[in-house]
């Protein structure tokens, strides 16, 4: 394979990731409005799904398949690990859309209308733009917005602590399975936190070559989207 043909294979790559990117973020919007509607289907959610299971499945065939034949080195194979990464997380954020918009079914099926928190509300925005946000960094490669994203990710915990002691306050009044459900849907939505934290720390490693994964708060950003310590090899 040709420099060329390699360049042309990870733009080809590259471009099918940020439409599986798009397609799950709004996957997640549409999951996250079935919450709290009288009726729910969850069907077309589970149907959108399988499209980017098999989306997954492209991504990483052809990641592969560029790996094998041209063994790239330093940013470039960066850039295909972090794709294999990130592709990963993508299809797993789309099977939590999947179960929230299940737990949604669920609860407006609930005998008792269950109040929905203001904590919910605040999870289900915060989690969208820190996977928008993750993503976002991803087509920029720029460390320092990706950076930003992971350091949003114990406010989200921080907030599902909070969801979880509301409801379990509620459920001596309303209905115990639909209080559950949020919980449940609460859960969903900080694991896409996780998720979108695990991007971010992906695109640092891209972007940087440093590895900030298990790391409290990470090691001090360099200045820049692309700053900072551009090893030669991977």
């Amino acid at each position: 394979m040709s420099f060329r043909q390699f360049d042309d294979r990870l733009d080809e790559v590259t471009r099918g990731l940020h439409q599986m990117a798009h397609d799950t973020e709004e996957l997640v919007r549409r999951a996250v409005a079935l919450v709290g509607q009288p009726t729910v289907d969850p069907a077309p959610i589970r149907d959108a799904d399988d499209e980017i299971d098999r989306a997954e499945v492209e991504v990483e065939e052809s990641t592969v398949e560029i790996l094998a034949l041209h063994h790239p080195v330093a940013r470039d194979l960066r850039v295909l690990v972090t794709v294999l990464k990130i592709n990963n997380d993508l299809e797993r954020i789309g099977d939590h859309a999947v179960n929230i918009a299940e737990a949604a079914a669920r609860l407006a099926q609930a005998e008792k209308k269950v109040p929905i928190p203001p904590e919910l509300d605040d999870m289900s925005r915060m989690a969208r733009e820190m996977l928008r946000d993750a993503l976002d960094a991803f087509a920029h490669r720029n460390a320092d917005d990706a950076r930003s994203v992971i350091a949003r990710d114990d406010r989200l915990d921080q907030l599902q602590d909070s969801l979880f002691r509301v409801m379990i306050t509620h459920m001596p009044d309303y209905n115990l399975s639909g209080c559950l459900q949020v919980i449940l849907i609460g859960r969903n939505l900080e694991r896409i936190g996780d998720l979108a934290t695990n991007i971010g720390e992906d695109v640092v490693y891209m972007v940087q070559g440093i590895t900030i994964r298990h790391q409290e708060g990470g090691p001090a950003p360099a200045s820049g989207g692309e700053a900072g310590g551009e090893p030669t090899a991977s």
